[in-house]
């Protein structure tokens, strides 16, 4: 398939995303993912769309399709207005483990006055340990705590700071 078939056979299956009908979606989805990479872009491009079930298939499709490159398009997700898009951004992060943890500690420097960042980022690092996907000597119980302190939200920056500088990770 060349590429201008395959921009196009992929713009049909993200208008597809949108769809009243689930089996529908899903096939889009399956597509999607078959294709894999090359649809990141045109998902991105749903993350900030006003139809929750663009967003909530763009995260969806990307969690499945699990490619380093959406690591920010998640991060990005964790902060939407929906609860269920946020979870599956988690669970994108969460698939991809080790590659998510800096990234997700830049973003806890940035935004740790977003409930929503706090919430998504102890979710994948709490995973994260369960999973034993945590590099030897990373200090989760000090960071779980951190992110688990709603009274002084200042705890986060400084230990995501702490860690990222920590030659270890």
């Amino acid at each position: 398939m060349d590429d201008k078939s395959k921009q196009s056979k992929i713009q049909v299956l993200i208008k597809t995303l949108g769809s009243d009908n689930g089996f529908e979606r899903e096939k889009a989805r399956k597509a999607l993912v078959e294709i894999g990479k090359d649809s990141i872009d045109y998902l991105m491009e749903l993350l900030s769309h006003h139809k929750h079930i663009y967003r909530w298939e763009a995260v969806k499709t990307l969690e499945e399709i699990s490619d380093p490159l959406s690591i920010p398009l998640f991060i990005q997700a964790m902060e939407d207005e929906k609860s269920d898009v946020r979870w599956l951004a988690a669970k994108g992060l969460i698939k991809l483990g080790k590659l998510s943890i800096k990234p997700l500690l830049k973003t806890l420097e940035k935004k740790s006055d977003s409930v929503f960042v706090l919430e998504g980022a102890h979710h994948v690092f709490y995973d994260l340990k369960e999973n034993k996907m945590l590099p030897k000597d990373f200090p989760i119980d000090k960071l779980l705590s951190a992110l688990k302190n709603p009274e002084w939200v200042e705890s986060v920056k400084p230990v995501a700071y702490e860690i990222l500088n920590n030659k270890k990770f």
